[in-house]
């Protein structure tokens, strides 16, 4: 199982909130604060990596301390590092993330040396790139960047896997080399106009997103579980009951997961359960990195 993920790598600062700040509004944090590692990118690495698959990083954080402890914790986690490059101009990536007494959270982020990931920077990791089983990619770095990224994937016959989040601020034109896109209900909402709420509904939204020539869709829906769809299949996957610590990174485990399952070689709805699994697991415990269980607390979780 090898998976190649280009995307970000940041610093968390995390603050404990009764509630998220509404605009203009101060709110008192009920602790201190954590420093931790974070960056979907990253985050979706660790995931694939403690699932079992062999990973490489590609990617771009800063010259100072938190690029080090960056670099330090993805080895650590078993994720190659040999094309994170570092800029000795531009900081290492930072989030700021709120999290509420529900576990809910407001993450906004500094990118950093993660905007200045090029695509010439992807085009040297080509190598490494043509190796993978499956490419994941984020949008927290350029987006003339991430369509180099599909563009060479595709290229080389790698299956590529696109998170669209943050919502893109234009459109994406490599949908239609996208064989995984994984949007939430608000990113597919952007990507297709519709909303998912309305009359429509999650399986019209699929098929919009199908439309775009995306191969594979997974629409997660939160505590609703996920709709995953292709020209074959609508089905919704049941989420796993837990109480919810932090949802921080769920996603990420989510994403992580899936892809090393695939890689693995289960089914689509196989992997898409496994996935769930992981993110489940993953808001039973605080912290965005943290909180990734390993491939045997998973396939635990899911016999008992």
């Amino acid at each position: 199982m090898r998976i190649a993920v280009i995307g970000s790598i940041n610093t968390d600062l995390t603050i404990r909130v009764p509630h998220i700040s509404r605009r203009n509004e101060t709110v008192v944090g009920t602790g201190g604060y954590t420093l931790s590692q974070g960056g979907k990118g990253a985050n979706q690495a660790v995931a694939a990596a403690v699932g079992g698959a062999v990973v490489h990083m590609i990617g771009k954080v800063g010259t100072d301390d938190f690029g080090d402890q960056a670099v330090e914790s993805l080895t650590a986690a078993g994720v190659n590092c040999d094309y994170v490059l570092r800029s000795p101009e531009h900081s290492t990536g930072l989030a700021t993330i709120l999290v509420d007494d529900n576990g809910d959270n407001s993450i906004s982020v500094a990118p950093g040396a993660n905007a200045q990931l090029t695509p010439a920077d992807v085009r040297t990791a080509e190598d490494v790139i043509a190796q993978a089983q499956i490419v994941m990619i984020q949008l927290e770095i350029p987006i003339e960047t991430v369509s180099e990224a599909v563009q060479v994937a595709h290229k080389n016959g790698v299956q590529v896997m696109l998170n669209p989040s943050p919502v893109p601020s234009r459109p994406l034109e490599c949908l239609a080399m996208v064989d995984y896109l994984l949007p939430n209900e608000i990113e597919a909402e952007a990507l297709t106009g519709l909303s998912a709420h309305a009359a429509a509904g999650p399986e019209t939204m699929a098929s919009a997103l199908l439309s775009t020539g995306a191969k594979n869709v997974v629409l997660t829906l939160g505590a609703r579980g996920c709709l995953i769809a292709n020209a074959g299949i609508k089905e919704y996957i049941t989420p796993y009951e837990v109480t919810v610590i932090d949802t921080t990174g769920a996603g990420d485990a989510f994403s992580g997961y899936l892809a090393m399952s695939l890689a693995k070689g289960l089914s689509f709805k196989d992997a898409a359960n496994t996935a769930s699994a992981a993110a489940a697991l993953s808001v039973t415990r605080p912290g965005a990195r943290t909180n990734l269980p390993n491939w045997q607390e998973v396939e635990r979780f899911m016999t008992d």
